[in-house]
């Protein structure tokens, strides 16, 4: 019952929090920065379609449910990459070290990065012939804790940084989640709350401009234009995964088709419901669908993975395509290791 009710607060609280973000957003629309923080990480994740905060034991639940950690006994690594629309590309790394059977560290970062892109101006629509990027990044310092045998709490540091040209805008965010495995078959649920911090502003060489009094004996002032300050693009996340073999009969050793429902709500745009499975023949070979329902581009997606073990570390290799809707489809690659 006392695990009940914190999982209630938990739930509660992060869906007023973003309730009430929400309300404050959409009174200035488009409002949230950091939109990468909102661009799906892993291609096991995203083949679900985005499923993935009830997940556990793999090191891309650094970016979905930090809670997700808790049950990892070994050092877990996990890279991803996606090329991303219009040739900007998205990167994840992240690491996972046990410290003690309850207690679990991680660490990871998320780095999107324009590449070179023209200068343009009115005089010179075609190019002035300098060249500026667009850069993100977000690094994330993890805890989590086992409460119990079934409730992980875990709580994610981050700092994150937007740069475009010379302006720059940083600060400092905070990610939470619970894991709780129901003890009902299969069942389990996570609920994450991402991107928690303050308002944040650009600050930059391009704000600065020199202010001419309108008095002749004054001299001119240097100053610096102030821009306006945005949220960062909150969300609550409600998720709960099983086994569809083991909710009807025993486990299966050699298939195990898990399928996902998540809840998602946002600051910024509407709620979206997520729909996922993963088939798995004998913890090798996975096969993942998903749908993302109320989304405004993307829909369908599916994927692929392979597990095997070499040399006491087992890998696993894994694709994922995603429809874009108008911007055609996105591609995702990804590998793990677990080391023994």
């Amino acid at each position: 019952m006392k695990t009940f009710r914190t999982l209630s607060c938990f739930m509660l609280c992060g869906m007023l929090m973003v309730q009430y973000a929400s309300s404050q957003a959409f009174r200035n629309a488009g409002s949230s920065g950091m939109q990468f923080l909102k661009i799906g990480v892993g291609a096991r994740a995203m083949g679900m379609g985005g499923a993935f905060s009830s997940t556990i034991g793999d090191a891309a639940a650094l970016a979905w449910n930090p809670a997700g950690i808790g049950t990892i006994s070994n050092i877990a690594l996990s890279v991803q990459h996606t090329p991303w629309i219009a040739g900007v590309d998205h990167n994840f790394a992240g690491i996972v070290l046990p410290v003690t059977p309850e207690f679990n560290l991680g660490l990871h970062v998320i780095n999107l990065s324009s590449g070179n892109i023209d200068i343009t101006t009115i005089d010179d629509p075609l190019g002035t012939g300098e060249q500026y990027t667009v850069s993100d990044v977000a690094v994330g310092l993890t805890s989590s804790v086992r409460l119990t045998s079934q409730l992980t709490f875990a709580t994610t540091v981050k700092y994150i940084q937007e740069t475009i040209y010379d302006l720059v805008s940083g600060g400092v965010a905070i990610d939470a989640g619970m894991s709780y495995a129901t003890g009902y078959r299969s069942l389990h649920v996570g609920f994450a709350i991402s991107n928690l911090g303050f308002e944040q502003h650009f600050t930059g060489r391009q704000l600065e401009v020199r202010y001419v009094p309108s008095a002749a004996s004054e001299p001119p002032v240097k100053a610096e234009l102030q821009s306006a300050q945005f949220t960062l693009p909150l969300q609550f996340r409600a998720s709960g995964a099983f086994d569809l073999l083991t909710m009807f009969d025993e486990p299966s050793p050699q298939h195990s088709i898990r399928c996902a429902v998540e809840f998602i709500q946002h600051s910024d745009i509407r709620e979206q419901l997520v729909l996922g499975a993963e088939y798995q023949w004998e913890q090798a070979l996975s096969l993942r669908s998903g749908y993302i329902v109320n989304s405004d581009e993307l829909s369908w997606s599916s994927g692929l993975g392979y597990a095997f073990a070499l040399s006491g570390v087992e890998c696993s290799l894994d694709y994922a395509v995603n429809d874009l809707g108008r911007f055609g489809l996105g591609q995702r690659f990804g590998v793990s290791f677990m080391f023994y």
